[in-house]
Formats: C-alpha cells, structure tokens, sequence
C-alpha cells in the first residue's frame, strides 16, 4: 500500500519480535511483515514449520519461553527489538482446565514482555487480546438487532482465558501511563483461516466448516444456522496488527479488529458450497452455533480503528474462502 510522506501510517523500518510467530494468528502476523519488506524474528517455545513454510527463509527463528525473562531479553538485544507483537498464549479448552498455568502464561508471560520493552526501551507493543473480554453480550448488541458493538461496552470475562487477557490489557495501560511503553491492545472478533481447527479445539468451528468439505468429509452442526457473529479471516487480523505497529497520534489504544458484518454459519455454508459443490453441510437451526453458556456473538463497531489504524478489511467471506481454499490446495 502506497502511501504519502505526510502520513500517519508511513512505512519505515521495523524490526520486530512475534511472540507465538508460529502460531494460528502469529504466523499469519509473520508472512504480512514479510510481505511489507521486514524481517521479523518468530519467538516460541517449538519450532513448529506448518504455518510457515512460505516464508522460512525470510525470517529468524529464536526458541524461547515468555516466562524465560533472560531468555526474552536476550533475543530482543541480539536482534535489536524495535517492536513487538505479542500473540503467545495458553489457549482453547486447555487453559479453561488449567486456570493455574494459563494464569502464568497469559498474565505472567505478558508482564515479563512489558518488562523487557521496558529494559529495552521498545518502540511499541502491540497486544493481542481477544473478544471474550466482553463476556456475555445481550441486549441491544445481541439477536436480532446485533448493534455495533465499541470499545467501551462493558467487560465481564467469564473464563480464565479471558480474564487473563483482559489483566494483560489492563497491565499494558499500567506501562504506558507509568513507564511510557507505547501500547496497544487489539480485540479480533471471531477469526478464521488455517490452523485452528487442529490448535483451538471446538473453537476452531469456523475452520472446520471449510475443511472438512475441502478433505471430502461432511460437516454437521445440530444448531446456529441464524446466529450472526462478526468473522474476521486471519489475513485481515493480521493487516490490522501491522497497522497497529505504524499508526502514529493515537487517541485510544485498544481497537477491535473485525469486519463490522454480521454473518452466519449458513452464510459459510452457501459461499463453501458456490465453490465446493458437493460439499456435505447441515447446520441446524436457531442460535448459540458453538452451544456455549456464554453469548459471545457480536458484530464489532471497527469505527476507531478504521479511523486512527487506518484498518480497512479487504477479505469479505466470499475472499476469505477462496483464500483459505487455495491455501488449502497449495499445502494439500
């Protein structure tokens, strides 16, 4: 994207750390950052290659744990750190049957990344948080009117997961207010794209909905076929990172990232089947597609972030399947 000297989004030089850059959204972060013409150093505990093949030898891999503070000081001075992104985390069913440890991971292992930005006077970090901060969303946000929902509405995590990011949204303004650490936290809505079916469990619903027809299985769902939810492919999560990393003058600094349309598991069904004709889908009817307690279904208001990141989605559903489908193809 071309754009103007004057602008608050110039590109300029980043060398920047992914936390998780092997991962489901990290690696998604990686191959953007490489796209743009960077070199990003990946930091995880195992090398993992399946996400990342594409771009293995434009990026620098450094094994390490975020509860490893030395560790993480040491990749971040070796490879003179500007900016970091942080995605590592303990998630899906595991940190909801291991509150301990995902407690450590997600609110210790962000704390020890604060404190080395600090030690080492990074330029910004860029927090990936997620939308159950929120909680359960009711009323005027939820079925049938599905209002836009912002920034402000009010945060009631509901599993351990969530509260813990919600905590590392919270430390991250502790940072900035007191240290000066350029931070921002983003919110994705409900994301797709290759990886979470087999890292995010049931979670991973969106993701198994494509593949499932792509591997010639079927695809069933006993109920959701109207609930609406925002879903955001992970090229688009990872364009809004990337924005967040360049945006400048900022008068917030926690923005959800998602597309601003309320879509349906029937709605994936008809474009998967527009290109998959012989695909095997039923999803039944009603609401809650993930059969959670908890409503966590929204659309996002991307208002803020379209204003001060210059986010603009670029993969409506219809491109976001095609994308994933040919990525499908190229790693079958």
């Amino acid at each position: 994207m071309d754009q103007k000297t004057d602008s608050p989004f110039e590109k300029s030089f980043m060398r920047v750390l992914i936390t998780g850059g092997m991962g489901v959204i990290g690696s998604f972060v990686a191959e953007k950052f490489v796209r743009e013409g960077h070199r990003p150093v990946l930091y995880a505990r195992h090398k993992d290659e399946n996400l990342i093949r594409d771009i293995l030898n434009r990026v620098d891999i450094e094994l390490g744990d975020i509860l490893d503070l030395p560790r993480l000081l040491q990749v971040i001075k070796a490879h003179r750190i500007t900016h970091i992104v942080h995605t590592a985390a303990f998630v899906g069913a595991l940190s909801q049957a291991n509150p301990a440890l995902s407690v450590q991971v997600n609110v210790m292992g962000t704390l020890n990344v604060l404190e080395a930005a600090r030690l080492f006077e990074v330029q910004r970090v860029v927090y990936t948080s997620a939308k159950g901060v929120y909680g359960d969303v009711r009323g005027e946000y939820a079925h049938p009117t599905y209002k836009p929902l912002p920034e402000e509405h009010a945060k009631n995590p509901v599993r351990i997961y969530d509260a813990a990011k919600f905590m590392g949204e919270n430390m991250g303004q502790f940072y900035l207010d007191h240290y000066g650490i350029d931070f921002i936290a983003l919110r994705f809505s409900t994301t797709y794209g290759p990886g979470k079916t087999a890292r995010h469990g049931k979670m991973g619903v969106t993701s198994a909905i494509v593949e499932n027809p792509f591997y010639g299985k079927p695809f069933r769902m006993t109920q959701g076929g109207e609930q609406r939810d925002d879903f955001v492919y992970n090229k688009d999560a990872a364009l809004g990172v990337y924005q967040a990393c360049l945006a400048k003058d900022l008068k917030q600094r926690v923005f959800n990232i998602g597309t601003g349309v309320g879509i349906t598991m029937r709605d994936f069904a008809r474009v998967i089947q527009s290109y998959l004709p012989q695909a095997d889908i039923e999803i039944g009817p009603g609401l809650n597609y993930l059969d959670s307690p908890t409503s966590y279904y929204s659309v996002y208001d991307i208002s803020k972030a379209r204003a001060e990141l210059d986010y603009q989605p670029q993969f409506d559903l219809a491109r976001g399947i095609s994308d994933y489908l040919e990525i499908l193809k190229q790693t079958a």
